[in-house]
């Protein structure tokens, strides 16, 4: 069995496909210590989601269970996985959450033509995972990082969050609490699992307590990046 840290988890795993496990590639680590996590996959397992996905290879079945998997043992470590895109940007995380196709990754793009010059890069373009260590918000890169696979395996303070929507002109809101709660609820997996949700629960409360969330109404022109990190910035 192979070891992989993940978002400062040591996950044990034996990757079956190639998807899953050149995209694991960055993340691998000796074995040290206690292993947080062991991910399994068994056929049946597989067979229940395949019910559920119509069309889908076994090997995007296993990306797709091991993903979900991940996110249960990161819930119990008082994280989740957000839908979103996270760009970093003078050492801190900015997060780009919407549904797909309005435009989460045309941000992050506009952020790291804008801001080359203050180190811009891109940490996860599809599913960071955002974890609580020592009282503050860390965002983390995962393998599971969406079709064009844009994630490295690092860690950077989370700053902001910004939920994306269309529009031809740019205006940004903070928005309280109570308002981005079911907008993170949107962009996450909400488990069945009633001890699971209870800790999602806590931990989604934390994060809005933390950190400044967004409602970000925004074109494709380079005034959006300007305007929206001068206002996760105040």
């Amino acid at each position: 069995m192979n070891f992989y840290s993940i978002a400062d988890l040591t996950v044990g795993l034996e990757p079956r496909y190639p998807m899953l496990r050149e995209r694991c590639k960055p993340y691998l680590c000796k074995k040290s210590g206690v292993t947080d996590y062991v991910i399994t996959t068994q056929t049946c397992e597989l067979a229940e989601l395949a019910a559920r996905t119509p069309g889908a290879t076994e090997e995007v079945l296993e990306y797709l269970h091991v993903g979900t998997l991940f996110y249960s043992a990161l819930i119990r470590h008082h994280g989740l996985m957000l839908h979103s895109s996270a760009v970093v940007v003078n050492g801190a995380c900015y997060a780009f959450s919407a549904d797909k196709g309005v435009g989460k990754s045309t941000q992050t793009a506009l952020w790291l033509r804008e801001f080359a010059d203050r180190g811009a890069y891109i940490l996860n373009d599809d599913k960071p995972a955002l974890k609580l260590e020592n009282g503050s918000f860390y965002a983390w890169g995962t393998p599971f990082s969406g079709v064009k696979d844009l994630s490295v395996n690092g860690s950077a303070p989370l700053k902001a969050i910004a939920f994306v929507q269309r529009s031809p002109t740019n205006t940004i809101e903070r928005l309280a609490p109570m308002q981005a709660i079911p907008l993170l609820f949107k962009q996450t997996i909400r488990p069945a699992d009633e001890t699971l949700m209870n800790l999602l629960l806590d931990t989604v409360q934390q994060l809005v307590e933390k950190v400044p969330l967004f409602l970000l109404r925004c074109n494709r022109e380079a005034d959006a990046a300007h305007m929206a990190y001068e206002a996760m910035n105040q």
